[in-house]
């Protein structure tokens, strides 16, 4: 049997690629998993917004509220990129993203309620980027400018609620 004849092997093993880019940048098991559980956190998160966004903007009534919702959904949605993009570098698989309509009774109920979540999200990302920053800069970084964009686009929505809300 020639080798160009050999069966091609690949590394699928989901361990084995975690382990190994573990040991590339030397991160410890545990926190290496942290890792893990913060950029899938953060992707589903990211990918709820871009939902709940979509939907809500899908209903609004005023034009100039409906385009910056779904402006603030495609950003979102890179975000979503860049945290799936290193999910996949690190060996794990992107989680599935469950569906859910919003429930509140009317668009700018919705809008409120997604804000208040938005915000404790926020709180909870800012302490995640320093428990691995020293071991990761450049995700670090990464989720640094996810939680600035995250405070800005809160501040545009609040913006959104004070000229529009009928109550």
């Amino acid at each position: 049997m020639k080798i160009s004849d050999r069966p091609i092997r690949h590394a699928t093993n989901h361990n084995s690629w975690s382990d190994w880019w573990r040991k590339l940048f030397g991160i410890p098991p545990a926190r290496y998993r942290r890792v893990s559980e913060i950029l899938s956190s953060r992707y589903l998160a990211e990918m709820q917004h871009v939902q709940t966004y979509t939907v809500l903007a899908e209903r609004m009534q005023y034009p100039q509220f409906r385009e910056k919702l779904l402006r603030i959904a495609a950003h979102e949605a890179h975000h979503a990129e860049w945290l799936a993009d290193k999910i996949t570098l690190f060996g794990d698989e992107i989680p599935r993203v469950p569906v859910s309509p919003p429930t509140a009774k009317n668009s700018w109920q919705s809008v409120l309620c997604d804000l208040e979540e938005a915000k404790h999200g926020s709180y909870d990302l800012g302490e995640q980027v320093q428990t691995i920053r020293d071991d990761l800069p450049d995700i670090a970084a990464m989720l640094e400018r996810i939680f600035q964009d995250c405070e800005k686009h809160r501040e545009e929505i609040r913006v959104m609620l004070m000229r529009g809300d009928p109550t």
